[in-house]
């Protein structure tokens, strides 16, 4: 709040109160030797007052939809009534002609009395209500309680004065109710004075500083009239010039409330919108609703080659001809009713051509009715280019990926959309346009086992916390067999929260080289004769069982199998029957183990079995059922059956075991003493001192020690 706006109201006030107060040294003279002469005064002032009520209540009542409509149709709707019974005062005033019953200085101060009444009460009640807006309702209601009650006073006084109590006496001046009644109304407008200047303080608001003073000349023009004896004498006239300078108050109140805050505010809006559109490189154009130009921005009237003083009013077609572009802004002069979205060539003053975007909107009232057209162009000539460079580009890289064999897939995370590209599809024998751009085509062809790789790999990169996805897994074929795929892929938009929007990546088919991985894996760890696991990873088998036995999870037993004689069957009947005779002893074992046993040729004619989860009785059923069956199971070499047997040497895996050659030392030690107790037997190793268990089929156990 200014210093400047406080002073003014304040500065006012002070004077007209030390005017009061040296006016009442002075005698109450008469001014005018008859009352008649002081009509024309009287009414010149008391039509002022009126003149001013009546612009309040114009004033309320045409702003009352706006924010602050409600304390603004109050206020005019109190002026309304005021100045209805004040036209009545004037009317009845001493000298004046009869107004339905003869005028004179009672009848006026019934009117006067009445009116300073219903003032003071609207200016109080003015300083406690809260800005807002009241339905049409409650603004209806309160004008029309405003004109019944200054209807209802006129009743009163011109029809029914002898209800009231006599307020001046001729010769006497006025009576001890007329006395009090304008103490009563000064204490009250003093009142009202300080509430509006409390609200004024609070809200800072211009228009109640003026108000406050006005209702502080009010209280001083009523304390004039507890003074006067004729109804022309100095202290009649003083009151009535109080209420005059009270009213130019009031005027300057609602004057810059109503009337110059909100045009200066409009300028501002004004100014602030014009910058803010000239300083948008986009060209902008208005038009009123046929079609005539209201106004551009810099950036149109530059690009047409154009003042904007000399579009104003014009047409479409006038303008464009005047500017020399026929082909610019378009041949359609009309206004749209509905917004229109178009791209169009400019030819601009320099001859070039710009490739603008376009975009035609009406505008409208709150009532919905077409004020005219706003028209946005951009340029976005550079933009098409780059849009045609990245798009040539994309096309190239995508011929060399498509070259490359590498299927391109583009997935939106939030609509669930994606786009596959045709070698793509084909890698699973389908055409482009034979799979649904959406997730579930691929989701429901992965290869169940392999989702836990696919979630490891896509969810920490969606999350943020990688910098790419690349996995591998096997996605079903049209015609039902597994296409190994290797798929990598990387997020390129994510949301305002940081989710995942748009992921895009390549599929590779490497199923050929997942097939020869296998071949490779099989050559390394398996006998490429039997089939069998080779030494290699049986040991790894044996490391990894031992470790289980050391940590007290199970027991386990180690079976070293060695084929008796078996030199003299490749002596004798060739290699090629040595070959047999093992494949044959690789079928007769094996069906004889469990899934959960290792079986594995440790080369030559020796082969090593592992037992997880078996005691030292169990794995030495299991050597002596194999010694039985190999026994009763010969091969059949050039038609004729070769009989062979196998000696097993047993040993337990031990949880003081440091290595697994450890048991394999043990079990090789049974074997040999398997081999010189006579052969087609099993022997299980025990530890020193442990006596050796009873086994049927003439087993025996030695020590390892």
């Amino acid at each position: 709040m200014s210093i400047k706006s406080v002073s003014k109201p304040v500065s006012w006030s002070i004077v007209l109160g030390v005017v009061f107060i040296l006016s009442g040294f002075m005698p109450p003279g008469r001014l005018f030797s008859d009352p008649e002469h002081y009509l024309a005064l009287h009414t010149a002032l008391e039509f002022f007052s009126i003149a001013v009520a009546a612009m309040v209540f114009a004033l309320g009542w045409n702003l009352r939809h706006t924010t602050r409509g409600g304390r603004l149709v109050w206020l005019g709707a109190v002026f309304l009534g005021v100045g209805l019974i004040d036209f009545a005062h004037t009317l009845s005033y001493a000298g004046m002609p009869v107004f339905v019953t003869p005028s004179g200085a009672d009848k006026a101060i019934q009117f006067w009395l009445a009116a300073r009444l219903l003032l003071v009460v609207g200016l109080l009640v003015f300083a406690l209500l809260p800005e807002r807006r009241w339905p049409p309702a409650c603004a209806d209601g309160v004008t029309a309680a405003a004109l019944g009650i200054a209807l209802l006073t006129m009743w009163v006084v011109l029809w029914h004065q002898d209800w009231l109590p006599v307020s001046f006496i001729p010769g006497e001046g006025a009576t001890p109710f007329k006395v009090g009644a304008e103490y009563v109304l000064a204490a009250l407008y003093v009142l009202a004075a300080l509430m509006l200047w409390q609200r004024a303080l609070r809200d800072r608001d211009a228009s109640a500083r003026w108000l406050a003073a006005a209702a502080w000349v009010l209280a001083l023009a009523e304390l004039y009239f507890t003074l006067y004896v004729d109804v022309s004498d100095l202290f009649n006239v003083a009151g009535h010039l109080y209420k005059f300078a009270a009213y130019a108050m009031i005027y300057r109140a609602v004057f810059v409330s109503g009337v110059r805050e909100p045009q200066q505010a409009l300028r501002r809006e004004q100014a602030l919108l014009r910058a803010l559109i000239d300083s948008v490189p986009d060209l902008i154009a208005f038009k009123d609703p046929q079609g005539r130009y209201l106004g551009c921005n810099k950036a149109y009237a530059k690009a047409y080659g154009v003042r904007e003083c000399d579009l104003v009013g014009l047409r479409e077609e006038t303008a464009m001809r005047a500017a020399g572009n026929l082909d610019g802004a378009g041949a359609d002069g009309g206004v749209v009713s509905t917004p229109e979205h178009h791209e169009e060539w400019l030819e601009t003053v320099d001859g070039g051509l710009r490739l603008l975007d376009t975009l035609r909107t009406p505008y409208r009232d709150e009532n919905g009715v077409t004020l005219g057209e706003i028209r946005i162009s951009r340029d976005f000539t550079e933009r098409r280019k780059m849009r045609e460079q990245i798009a040539e580009r994309e096309q190239r890289v995508m011929l060399a990926v498509e070259s490359a064999g590498l299927g391109v897939w583009d997935w939106d995370l939030r609509s669930g959309r994606c786009v596959f590209s045709p070698t793509w599809c084909e890698m699973i024998g389908f055409r482009a346009d034979e799979l649904p751009a959406h997730v579930s085509a691929w989701e429901e062809r992965v290869h169940p086992e392999d989702w836990g790789d696919i979630r490891a790999a896509l969810e920490p990169h969606l999350g943020g916390a990688t910098d790419s996805y690349r996995v591998e897994y096997r996605i079903r074929h049209q015609d039902g067999h597994w296409v190994w795929v290797m798929a990598a892929g990387r997020v390129l938009d994510r949301d305002e929260q940081g989710a995942a929007a748009r992921v895009v990546g390549i599929h590779q088919d490497i199923s050929q080289r997942k097939t020869m991985e296998e071949s490779l894996l099989q050559l390394a760890t398996s006998d490429p004769l039997t089939g069998l696991w080779n030494r290699r990873h049986f040991t790894e088998m044996m490391r990894g069982e031992l470790g289980r036995v050391r940590r007290g999870q199970s027991q386990a037993a180690l079976l070293l199998l060695d084929l008796d004689h078996f030199k003299r069957v490749n002596d004798t009947h060739g290699h090629a029957a040595g070959d047999i005779v093992l494949r044959h002893f690789v079928n007769v074992v094996d069906v004889q183990l469990r899934e959960a046993d290792v079986f594995a040729r440790m080369g030559g004619e020796e082969f090593a079995v592992l037992l997880p989860c078996i005691d030292a009785l169990g794995a030495m059923r299991v050597a002596e059922r194999l010694c039985r069956v190999v026994a009763a199971s010969p091969a059949m070499v050039e038609g004729q059956p070769l009989s062979f047997t196998v000696s097993v040497g047993v040993a337990m895996l031990h949880e003081a075991d440091q290595a697994h050659d450890e048991a394999y030392s043990r079990a090789d030690e049974a074997l040999y003493a398997a081999k010189h107790g006579g052969r087609n037997r099993a022997v299980l190793a025990r530890e020193r001192d442990t006596a050796p268990p009873s086994f049927e089929g003439g087993a025996v156990s030695v020590s390892s020690g």
